[in-house]
């Protein structure tokens, strides 16, 4: 095996094992995608008053790795209320607690700052406190010199908090919003009514609670007064929401404005019937995203083996009867550098055959080169009528009406006569260069260099790919963070098997084997003529090849006087007296000079549409 199928492999299998670890990754993703800090326990009390606001001390236990020296951005997301509701933050203070939750020190009280908005993409004030982002209504937390496990409270007052209806008031608590930060665990939310003097409290008859979020969730009504929703955990890709339902009597100074907000609706007996078929549809929407999530992972684990499979059937090269590690001569006779160079990148169009082509050209003396000031400056171009020469092959043909278009029908071609073109003629340059590369593709399709078979294992392996990456999409929307990346994930490695998985024609798998080993020779041989005995043409004749398989700068200049190709030596004696060192010196010149010319005219073309 050569040293490239060997590297490429090794590329495979890094590849491969990238995606066993992303899955990995994924099958664990609290670790891998958890903040740094933890939130161990948290405690809620939504006091609701008379007037229809809630005052809520929101306590939660961090811990914080490190060694004292932590700085973290804590941020809360105070969501769900009404929409004339407003939050007020009213205090924030943090303080070391023992392993036990208990406050071992002084309350540490932060300071209210004004929210900047930069702050929302990871910016901070210099000084530790607190700002409330109200148009998100996010609450941030600015803290340095953390201990390693502290509490901290946030009071704040939430206004019109409770929706009354003509028999009933009702209060939706969002206690633990969507996407936070990191999973919640051990959290107790209560809520306390303001039940009237000669009241009693009568659970699921006159107070009603529901809760909504994990299934392991409980709520429970006391006769105080006071409802207590508890969830063991809570996931930061989930959220935890609490109802209560109680008399609108209780709500003694209410303003008038939110009394009549609701006038004439009822509200016991039709949220009662909603909550009950909210459950219901809740419960089938469970199942039925742990199906799809179920399946969806599945069907990710089969096609990645039936990839794997693609791969191992179609995807390894044939071994070809030529095994030697070095070649120093052409590759394939039959074949012109253009043809040689679609070969040698899988078909894939390059600007670089064209110039190889040029080179090639020059090479034979059918194009000439004018120097200036000991630097190619212009290429020569032949008569009309030397098209018609049956030397010339049709990429022979092809590549001088392509530099006979850039030259506008001049008898030379100057470097900066490409940059002119395509800054004046951007379209009609785009053209030029895709005509040839259209004909080049023809020519190639017609050799079979390519196995069919492969080739349409590849195309559905790359439409599977784009399906999972959809399905990724459809995922995210539908059923979480983890099942999209794992499908991503997925798509990711079907797409990179894919890559990998067409192979080359028994033909174009011995021409290559050839054009690896040549190209090994140039590189650890330096082109030697100890080696093969070359003379000083068929070095030469070597050059285009050297360019396209980037080994151009391992050519040694043999120091002999030589045939200048193409140009009259007593023109500028500066000129180089080597035919290979010649075309050594032309290729970086003219490949940047079209590169250029090709990226200013795709540049000018998309500002002129």
């Amino acid at each position: 095996m050569s040293a490239a199928a060997r590297n490429m492999r090794l590329r495979l299998r890094a590849l491969l094992v990238l995606a066993a670890v992303l899955c990995g990754m994924l099958a664990c993703p609290a670790d891998a995608w958890a903040a740094d800090y933890q939130c161990s326990q948290v405690d809620l009390t939504a006091v609701v008053e008379t007037d229809g606001s809630a005052t809520v001390t929101d306590q939660r236990i961090f811990e914080f790795p490190g060694d004292g020296e932590a700085r973290e951005t804590l941020k809360w997301l105070y969501a769900g209320f009404p929409e004339n509701a407003e939050v007020k933050v009213k205090r924030v203070r943090l303080a070391p607690v023992d392993d036990e939750g208990n406050v071992v020190d002084e309350w540490t009280k932060l300071k209210s700052t004004t929210f900047q908005i930069p702050w929302r993409g990871g910016g901070r004030p210099e000084a530790d406190g607190w700002a409330f982002d109200r148009f998100q209504d996010t609450l941030y937390a600015f803290v340095q010199d953390l201990p390693e496990k502290a509490v901290v409270e946030v009071t704040y007052k939430v206004s019109h908090a409770v929706e009354a209806y003509d028999d009933a008031a009702d209060f939706q608590w969002l206690y633990a919003p969507l996407d936070y930060a990191v999973d919640l665990h051990q959290v107790t939310a209560k809520v306390i009514l303001p039940v009237a003097a000669n009241a009693a409290v009568e659970p699921n008859e006159n107070v009603l609670a529901w809760g909504h979020g994990p299934k392991d969730g409980t709520v429970e009504i006391s006769q105080d007064g006071s409802i207590t929703f508890t969830d063991p955990s809570v996931a930061s890709s989930a959220y935890a929401e609490g109802r209560v339902m109680f008399p609108v009597g209780w709500l003694t100074n209410l303003s008038e404005e939110d009394r009549l907000a609701n006038q004439g609706s009822l509200q016991y007996q039709w949220t009662a019937q909603y909550e009950e078929g909210w459950v219901d549809r809740d419960a089938h929407r469970l199942i039925m995203r742990d199906s799809l999530a179920s399946g969806l992972m599945g069907a990710c684990a089969l096609f990645l083996v039936v990839a794997l499979l693609v791969y191992a059937r179609w995807g390894r090269e044939r071994p070809p009867s030529f095994t030697d590690d070095y070649w120093c001569e052409v590759p394939d006779g039959s074949l012109s550098p253009a043809e040689m160079g679609r070969l040698w990148r899988w078909n894939h169009e390059s600007p670089d055959d064209a110039v190889a082509m040029a080179l090639d050209l020059v090479r034979r003396g059918i194009v000439g080169v004018r120097y200036k000031a000991g630097r190619p400056a212009a290429l020569l171009l032949p008569t009309a009528d030397r098209l018609e020469d049956d030397c010339l092959g049709a990429d022979d043909r092809a590549t001088l009406r392509l530099l006979e278009a850039l030259a506008e029908g001049a008898d030379r071609l100057t470097l900066a006569d490409l940059s002119s073109f395509a800054h004046q003629r951007p379209q009609a340059f785009l053209e030029a260069e895709h005509a040839w590369q259209q004909g080049l593709s023809r020519r190639i399709e017609a050799y079979g260099f390519f196995d069919n078979g492969s080739r349409r294992a590849q195309r559905a392996m790359l439409v599977l790919a784009a399906l999972l990456a959809v399905a990724a999409v459809l995922a995210f929307l539908w059923l979480g963070w983890f099942p999209a990346l794992l499908s991503l994930a997925t798509a990711a490695a079907v797409g990179v098997l894919a890559n990998y998985t067409m192979r080359r024609s028994v033909r174009g798998n011995e021409i290559t084997a050839h054009a690896k080993a040549l190209r090994n020779w140039m590189r650890d041989g330096g082109w030697s003529f100890a080696a093969c005995g070359l003379t000083v043409g068929e070095r030469a004749e070597l050059v285009p090849y050297g360019y396209l398989f980037g080994v151009l700068r391992f050519l040694k200049p043999l120091g002999e006087n030589g045939r200048v190709l193409g140009t009259d030596a007593a023109e500028d004696a500066a000129a180089p007296v080597d035919a290979a060192d010649q075309l050594a010196e032309l290729a970086p010149k003219l490949s940047t000079a079209f590169d250029d010319a090709l990226r200013v005219a795709h540049h000018r073309a998309e500002v002129r549409a």
